[in-house]
């Protein structure tokens, strides 16, 4: 028998009935495709899957939910049954159209609704929400480096919009100020609104909103999957290029036996940052952070921006020991233009080469 505590973190031991130990063997033939049903998920670490008509308690630490289906392969019987996920589909309303997600960052349909919001007259009050995300709280995150700025742009980017209408309706007594406060400081709140002012007929924010529903149901997956959230941040710099700062977040997973005292974590949090400057050409960052512990690497696609950068990373190492961070390596280096501009919600949808092992 092999332990939890020993098997990787995209295994999965399945227990032959839906008892343990049952002394049963499941009967698959080596290099077969098997196809298995979660039918129900009991802890974040123990769920009942359908294999062949037959139940089996599963003890797994791949992120599962009930309704998710499974196509494996079996590589090997001995010493216990391993199978390889040809697929796994996991259980979600509806599916994110990734084309017009694509859509939206290749036109950059932020650009141009803003600019109606901007130049809309009295008729549209959302010129507060465009100064305050594309001026004031990119200034004070690059130019002072303020964390919560990045957390207040994240706030209004428009994904916990329909969050705050829960609570704000699960208030006992708010007034209309307060929901017309709660609108001008969301992007998808203004865009609602713009939306409702133009009598629909504007394409781009129609367009925009459908982008951004998308986004919402691609992160959800992302999160139940593998803890992954893609963010869009439209800022306009002080040269007056607007761009979308693309983000990805990997949280961390939680250790389920974790001492309260520690951190509790099993990896580091990832953040990968992706931007096209009109001048230094296309930029990502991908930086790993534990507790007060950060590396990080540029990937660059113009040789001249290589060489700011590297002249640049002591200042900026400086910048964050300052903060109290510690620094383990910093680096750079020159990609072809094709690798570092690849869109980083695609890392949602690509699939995971993971092994199942099945226990008898």
């Amino acid at each position: 028998m092999i332990e939890l505590d020993n098997l990787s973190s995209h295994n999965i031991s399945v227990f032959t009935g839906e008892k343990k130990n049952t002394g049963e063997t499941p009967g698959f033939v080596e290099n077969e495709i098997i196809k298995g049903k979660v039918l129900k998920v009991l802890d974040s670490e123990t769920a009942i899957l359908l294999i062949n008509g037959r139940k089996y308690t599963a003890g797994t630490r791949i992120p599962l939910k009930a309704g998710d289906l499974l196509e494996m392969k079996v590589k090997e019987l001995l010493p216990v049954p391993v199978l390889r996920p040809v697929s796994i589909h996991h259980a979600v309303s509806g599916a994110a159209n990734i084309s017009v997600i694509l859509s939206a960052l290749k036109e950059n349909l932020w650009k141009s609704v803003f600019e109606k919001i901007n130049g809309g007259g009295d008729s549209i009050t959302g010129k507060a929400l465009w100064n305050q995300i594309t001026k004031d709280l990119p200034g004070k995150l690059l130019n002072e480096g303020r964390p919560e700025s990045l957390c207040k742009m994240i706030e209004n980017s428009g994904i916990f919009w329909e969050a705050k209408l829960k609570n704000a309706a699960g208030q006992k007594s708010i007034d209309s100020n307060q929901i017309r406060q709660l609108i001008d400081s969301d992007l998808k709140g203004s865009l609602l609104r713009l939306i409702s002012e133009t009598g629909g007929e504007d394409l781009d924010s129609l367009r925009l909103l459908s982008a951004m529903k998308n986004i919402q149901i691609l992160d959800r997956l992302g999160f139940e999957q593998d803890r992954k959230i893609f963010l869009p941040i439209p800022v306009l710099l002080p040269d007056g290029h607007f761009i979308i700062i693309q983000l990805l977040f990997q949280f961390p997973v939680k250790e389920k036996d974790a001492n309260e005292n520690s951190a509790g974590e099993k990896h580091s949090l990832k953040i990968s940052v992706l931007l096209e400057l009109s001048k230094l050409g296309p930029i990502r960052a991908d930086f790993a952070v534990k507790g007060k512990r950060v590396e990080g690497m540029f990937k660059i696609a113009v040789r001249e921006t290589l060489k700011l950068v590297e002249n640049g990373i002591p200042a900026f190492v400086k910048s964050l020991e300052d903060k109290g961070l510690k620094i383990q390596h910093i680096g750079c280096m020159l990609k072809k233009p094709e690798i570092v501009t690849q869109p980083l919600f695609l890392e949602i949808i690509q699939t995971a080469d993971n092994n199942i092992n099945l226990v008898a």
